[in-house]
């Protein structure tokens, strides 16, 4: 017997807030930066975690749930890194597939099934742009899922400010990132 598909997936909520998506951000973070595949790349890119994560909430909040408090060029960004370790097929299908794997781990819905269709999107743009051709200029979605943009006063999100830059240890199943031991299930563990 096959795995249900997303939708036949009940009681599963669906993304509906900021929160959900900084979830879904940090939840697959844990387990792209130290995957077999994926994992290298993060560790030649240092990541600064403590700026990564919001800014990555922002993006994805924006595409789904409306707002404009993103301001970049997604694709532009990825350059540095791409110079660094040479982005190749394997990476772009390892990223859809665990990116979606933590997606509907989840949640099920409209918005989820949104969020799978921008990430497929922004995988397919993203090979495009870093492999020479002309950088398409940003997606601006015009209402996101049909939401007002949700925030938060004062932006008191765990682990927005620092500049911690977390080294990668390879063979560990999740990695633990900054403000994970504040998150609303508690400390991240690394057989998550």
């Amino acid at each position: 017997m096959s795995e249900p598909e997303p939708a036949d997936r009940p009681g599963l909520p669906d993304l509906a807030t900021e929160a959900d998506i900084e979830r879904l951000v940090r939840d697959f973070y844990r387990d792209a930066a130290v995957d077999e595949v994926l994992g290298p790349v993060f560790e030649a890119a240092e990541v600064d975690w403590a700026a990564h994560i919001p800014r990555v909430t922002e993006f994805w909040a924006w595409q789904l749930i409306g707002g404009r408090r993103y301001d970049g060029r997604p694709l532009r960004s990825h350059e540095r890194v791409n110079r660094l370790v040479p982005f190749t097929e394997a990476h772009y299908e390892r990223w859809l597939e665990l990116f979606c794997a933590t997606l509907h781990e989840r949640w099920s819905g409209p918005v989820t099934d949104l969020a799978e269709q921008r990430a497929r999107r922004m995988a397919g743009s993203m090979h495009r742009v870093l492999a020479g051709d002309d950088d398409p200029g940003p997606t601006w979605p015009e209402e996101g899922a049909g939401r007002e943009q949700m925030s938060t006063p004062g932006d008191p999100r765990p682990g927005t400010g620092g500049g911690l830059v977390m080294r990668v240890a390879l063979g560990r199943r999740a990695a633990v990132l900054p403000g994970d031991d504040e998150s609303p299930d508690g400390p991240a563990s690394p057989g998550r």
